[in-house]
C-alpha cells in the first residue's frame, strides 16, 4: 500500500516566517480592533470668547472621546482587526497548503492597504500639536471628524452663548465660540495608526517571501516597495493649500532612499559572489 506522506520540504526559516506571520498577525489584528474602543482616542476642542482688543477673554475648550465615540466609521477598524484574527487562524490551519497562505497574505496586505489610506487621511488632518488651531471649515475636517466638531460646537453655543465670560467681562459672542478646533492625538489614535503601519509591512513581507525566495531579497523589495507606497500614501492625504501646489516631498524622499537601499543590495551582493569565487578551490 502506497504512503500518502509528503514530506516538509520548507526550511528553516520559512517554517519560522509562517509562525511569526500568524502570531504578529493575529496580534496586530487584536489591537486594531481594541484600540478604537480606548476612551483615550483624539481630544477634541478649541475656544470660546467674548469681547475683543484687551477686553477679550476666552475659555477653553475640549473632549476626550474615544475613536469609535468620535465617528461610527471606526467601527470598521473593530471589524477589520477580527477579520485580520479569523485569517490568521486559517493561515495557522492550513500552514501545508502554500497557494491558500498566499491568498490569506493577499488579503491582509489588501485589508492593511485599506486601513493605511484611511489613517493617513484621518491623521494628516490632526493637530496642530503648538496649543494653537486648524482654521479650516467643518466640511474640511472630512466625514470621519466634522460631525463630532459639529455637536461640539452645538454643546458650547447651548452653554456659553448669552452668558458672561466672567463677572462683569464681556458676553460670550456667538462668531467666537469654536470658530476653529483642534484634535490632539491620544494613545488610542497612535497606537491604531502604528499597528496598521505595521501590518502593511507585516503583510507585505510575507506576500513577496511567498514568491522571492532569498529572504534578504524579500526583506529589500519589502523595505523598499513598503516606504515608497507609505510616503505616497501620506503625501496624497496631505491638504494641500487653496492654490493646490504641494509638493509630495516624503515620496522623492523615499524613492531616493529605496534607491540608495538597492544600490547597497546588489553591491553586497556581487560582493559576495566575487568572495565566493576566490574562496573556491581551483581544480
Amino acid at each position: 500500500m502506497a504512503s500518502s506522506y509528503i514530506p516538509d520540504v520548507r526550511t528553516t526559516f520559512d517554517r519560522l516566517a509562517d509562525v511569526a506571520f500568524v502570531a504578529v498577525a493575529a496580534a496586530l489584528g487584536a489591537v486594531i480592533a481594541l484600540a478604537p474602543l480606548s476612551e483615550h482616542g483624539l481630544v477634541l476642542g478649541g475656544s470660546a470668547c467674548g469681547g475683543g482688543g484687551n477686553e477679550q477673554r476666552c475659555t477653553g475648550i475640549a473632549r476626550q472621546l474615544s475613536l469609535v465615540e468620535i465617528s461610527p466609521r471606526f467601527w470598521a477598524f473593530v471589524a477589520g482587526g477580527v477579520l485580520c484574527i479569523l485569517l490568521a487562524g486559517a493561515a495557522l490551519v492550513l500552514r501545508r497548503r502554500s497557494n491558500v497562505r498566499f491568498g490569506i497574505a493577499i488579503a491582509v496586505l489588501a485589508l492593511a492597504f485599506v486601513g493605511l489610506v484611511q489613517v493617513e487621511r484621518i491623521d494628516a488632518l490632526l493637530g496642530p500639536e503648538d496649543g494653537g488651531t486648524w482654521g479650516r471649515t467643518l466640511e474640511d475636517w472630512g466625514p470621519v471628524l466634522s460631525p463630532a466638531l459639529v455637536d461640539l460646537r452645538t454643546d458650547a453655543l447651548r452653554r456659553y452663548e448669552g452668558t458672561r465670560t466672567e463677572p462683569g467681562g464681556p458676553l460670550y459672542d456667538r462668531e467666537q465660540i469654536l470658530p476653529s478646533f483642534f484634535a490632539h492625538k491620544q494613545d488610542g489614535w497612535r497606537v491604531l495608526h502604528g499597528a496598521v503601519v505595521v501590518l502593511f509591512f507585516v503583510a507585505l513581507f510575507e506576500t513577496l517571501r511567498r514568491r522571492v525566495r532569498r529572504p534578504t531579497l524579500a526583506v529589500t523589495t519589502t523595505a523598499t516597495v513598503g516606504i515608497v507606497v507609505w510616503a505616497w500614501v501620506v503625501d496624497r492625504a496631505v491638504v494641500c493649500g487653496d492654490e493646490g501646489d504641494c509638493f509630495h516631498w516624503a515620496t522623492v524622499i523615499a524613492a531616493i532612499v529605496a534607491g540608495i537601499w538597492w544600490l547597497a543590495y546588489l553591491a553586497g551582493s556581487m560582493l559576495g559572489r566575487f568572495v565566493e569565487r576566490i574562496r573556491r578551490p581551483r581544480t
